[in-house]
């Protein structure tokens, strides 16, 4: 039987040395199965796996019954037999086998446990030393993470250090110049919604000195206006028509509250170039007056300008009255904007905040 392989063992089995079982004609070892090497093997005899499938009873020839002799007396009981040369029964035999088949898959199982738990050391021996390598990289990782934690504590020592000084500065250099600072913030943005606020009042303008009674009608008091400065309006050309103000009454008078002075009317136009025009004309017809104009009481004069903010207005009253004590000649308004000039050909000033007129004016006006 070359070439053959034992059931039990896995290894090649020679002719001298092989039993075959006579179910499921599997060959064994005898050394695999328990049955000596001098003996005989019984006829019908069976492997270990086959036997444990028979039905166990109370008969005799059942395996369990020889079970109680250890196998070491079967075997040396049949070694006995096969020295002497008597016949053993074929019952003998199949206990003798029975029981030393029963221990050798025990004796496997002992030998691959065993062979396992080498390999099980072996693998735990190599994962420790796995372990020992990484716990020496860690170390000196360790080492080097602390040794640049200690640089980096001592540049931001550093720049704590620095940062101090620097907010010490800091904080000297606001307590003398903070509050001219601030104040220069706050001028810059009152300047700006000065000039936003009149940028929305480029389409209006202000005809002021005009004789007020109950039933006027503004809008046909603009076109008369215009009229009369050479500009023709339509209904569709005046946007709002109303005098702004507070009423100025005159109580010492003996008839009454009477009004001293009529509130300026104010006009916005639906384009800027009529309200240029508008302005070019008055310029033309300078010293126009309420003649012609179906206003109550004697003629007066008249006065067209641009609309200013509360602010521009203000400022271009300080600046005529400024002129007119310095005999500066000039000082007029374009686009929202206050000029001023002493004499034709000099250049014009721009007026926009109060420290403009000691820029311009220089200190005389202040003395005044």
């Amino acid at each position: 039987m070359p070439g053959t392989k034992c059931g039990g063992c896995g290894r090649f089995i020679s002719t001298q040395d092989g039993a075959k079982c006579t179910k499921c004609q599997e060959i064994y070892h005898r050394a695999c199965v328990g049955i000596p090497t001098k003996s005989g093997i019984a006829q019908g005899w069976r492997c270990p796996e086959c036997k444990k499938h028979i039905a166990r009873d109370n008969r005799t020839e059942t395996p369990v019954r020889g079970s109680a002799q250890s196998p070491s007396a079967d075997t040396n009981k049949m070694t006995a037999m096969a020295d002497s040369g008597e016949p053993r029964s074929p019952r003998a035999g199949a206990e003798g086998g029975l029981s030393l088949a029963s221990s050798a898959p025990l004796l496997g199982l002992s030998v691959a446990a065993e062979t396992n738990l080498q390999m099980i050391v072996v693998e735990l021996r190599a994962v420790r030393e796995e372990i020992k390598g990484f716990r020496k990289e860690m170390e000196v990782e360790m080492s080097r993470l602390g040794a640049a934690l200690g640089v980096c504590s001592a540049r931001v020592d550093g720049l704590e250090a620095r940062l101090d000084v620097l907010e010490l500065r800091a904080t000297a250099t606001t307590v003398s110049s903070g509050s001219c600072n601030l104040d220069r913030v706050v001028e810059d943005l009152r300047r700006e919604i000065n000039d936003r606020d009149q940028d929305l009042l480029v389409n209006d303008v202000e005809v002021s000195n005009l004789p007020e009674t109950k039933s006027e009608n503004p809008v046909h008091i603009v076109k008369a206006i215009g009229r009369k400065l050479g500009v023709n309006f339509e209904d569709c050309d005046i946007v709002s028509a109303e005098r702004i103000g507070g009423r100025q009454l005159n109580v010492t008078s003996s008839a009454g509250p009477t009004e001293s002075r009529p509130r300026p009317l104010v006009v916005r136009l639906a384009r800027r170039d009529l309200r240029d025009k508008l302005l070019t004309g008055a310029r033309v017809r300078r010293g126009a007056t309420t003649d012609d104009l179906d206003m109550p009481g004697p003629a007066q004069r008249f006065f067209v300008n641009e609309r200013l903010t509360k602010v521009n207005r203000q400022l271009f009253r300080r600046a005529r009255d400024a002129a007119s004590l310095l005999k500066w000649r000039f000082v007029w308004t374009k686009q929202g904007r206050i000029f001023a000039r002493r004499e034709p050909g000099d250049k014009a000033q721009r007026i926009r905040t109060e420290e403009d007129f000691s820029r311009i004016f220089g200190t005389e006006i202040e003395m005044a």
